[in-house]
């Protein structure tokens, strides 16, 4: 409970530099109890040499949270024995987080980003979530992807955000600065 509510702290947003493994890790504890408690398996796939990223870590957490509650939703609506993977990668000069779930997949991914979009019956959901996600990642310069998966049940998001090193975000910060 204190991990969710210091979770919910509203914070101006900090641009530093992150691991995005580290990240991922606090936001499944948030909500390990529940999983582990209703028989959804979450299997970690992460590439351990990942570089860091420059973002803010608890925007960035806000966004994984939200997508790990959608996946779990429809993993749990199934009925069935629900799973969770999620993986990190590097593709050239981008980060990626891919979360695949066996749920019962989106029914209008087309919209799923539109605010006030919502699959969920009346009163579960405002359809919001998926929209701020969407700009914050926007705000990190990266994107936001989600398709049913091929072959089989569920759906896959896909989080990618630039590499950036520590000397980019201080001559973007010099730059805008005058003598």
């Amino acid at each position: 409970m204190h991990n969710l509510l210091s979770f919910a702290r509203q914070r101006p947003p900090e641009r530093q530099s992150l691991q995005i493994n580290e990240i991922l890790r606090k936001t499944i504890a948030l909500r390990a109890y529940d999983f582990s408690n209703h028989g959804v398996q979450i299997v970690e796939k992460f590439d351990e040499q990942l570089p860091e990223l420059i973002g803010d870590s608890h925007q960035l957490q806000q966004v994984f949270l939200n997508i790990l509650n959608n996946a779990y939703d429809a993993v749990r609506a199934t009925g069935g024995t629900g799973v969770i993977e999620i993986e990190t990668i590097q593709d050239g000069g981008w980060l990626e987080v891919l979360f695949r779930d066996n749920g019962e997949g989106i029914k209008n991914p087309e919209r799923i980003f539109d605010p006030f979009f919502t699959t969920k019956e009346v009163g579960q959901g405002t359809g919001l979530g998926l929209s701020i996600c969407y700009g914050i990642v926007r705000e990190h310069e990266g994107e936001i992807l989600c398709a049913n998966n091929q072959g089989m049940p569920g759906a896959t998001f896909s989080v990618r955000l630039p590499i950036r090193i520590k000397d980019d975000l201080n001559m973007a910060a010099t730059a805008g600065a005058r003598p």
